[in-house]
């Protein structure tokens, strides 16, 4: 597996309320756990609520990764379970502290093990799978935008410019009660996932991301092409991106 994460602050905004991991995990041989976080909420609270949710959602992996020996659904329950932990947690900070009131964050993850990934998922971060040289998405915006798109209200080519295209309608920890999307997928040699947030996803085309993946060996290069290319369309929103992809019986590596 090779791997590589980077994040950017952007042109516009003051802080990089944006939070991923990606790493592998002990104790758990060809399991690796890839988050991306996008944080909400003013005075900071975003950056508080992204950060959280990482930290919540791979302490409870970690603390239950005996559960990784139960199979497909005992997995996806973990996940499920990891993701609600941590919205209970971010939820409660929002509360108790007065500067974190109403923060809260989408939150998209992957938990690898061996050739097959279990994907949780809340907000409009998304995940994409590359394979050769088409490239589908793992995730569905939790957004109106996507739901005024699902309804046919509007066209898709619509979506980056309409006026509320920055309102989702599902985030972890603005609500005591969540229900996150949880799949799996398998994942071939060769194959590249790129995580990443909104800031990049609204910013470069999805034939750009297979044109870098595919034509730049490199993959932290190819992550910073992709962020450079989100920059030049204006750099409006912190961007994030984590790339990783399935290289059977080549080195691991993690960047």
């Amino acid at each position: 597996m090779r791997s590589v994460c980077k994040t950017d602050i952007g042109l516009v905004r003051k802080v990089n309320e944006d939070s991923f991991l990606c790493e592998k995990l002990e104790n758990s041989s060809d399991s690796y756990l890839y988050i991306v976080a996008d944080g909400m909420g003013g005075h900071n609270a975003g950056e508080v609520a992204s950060y959280m949710a990482v930290r919540e959602v791979a302490s409870h992996i970690k603390n239950n990764i005996g559960v990784l020996k139960l199979g497909d659904n005992g997995i996806l329950d973990l996940i499920r379970n990891a993701i609600l932990y941590a919205n209970e947690k971010v939820y409660k900070a929002s509360i108790i502290k007065s500067n974190c009131l109403g923060m809260g964050t989408t939150l998209s993850m992957v938990l690898m093990i061996k050739d097959r990934a279990y994907i949780g998922h809340v907000g409009d971060s998304r995940i994409y799978l590359i394979r050769k040289n088409v490239i589908s998405r793992l995730t569905e915006d939790h957004s109106l935008v996507a739901e005024l798109i699902k309804a046919g209200t509007i066209k898709e080519e619509e979506a980056n410019n309409h006026p509320q295209k920055n309102v989702i309608t599902r985030a972890l920890g603005t609500e005591y009660t969540i229900e996150p999307d949880v799949s799996r997928c398998n994942i071939q040699d060769g194959d590249f996932v790129l995580m990443c947030t909104d800031g990049l996803s609204n910013a470069v085309y999805e034939e750009d991301m297979v044109y870098t993946l595919l034509n730049t060996p490199d993959l932290y290069e190819a992550c910073s092409i992709l962020i450079s290319k989100a920059k030049e369309k204006g750099g409006y929103d912190n961007i994030t991106a984590v790339i990783f992809q399935m290289c059977k019986g080549g080195d691991n590596s993690d960047r």
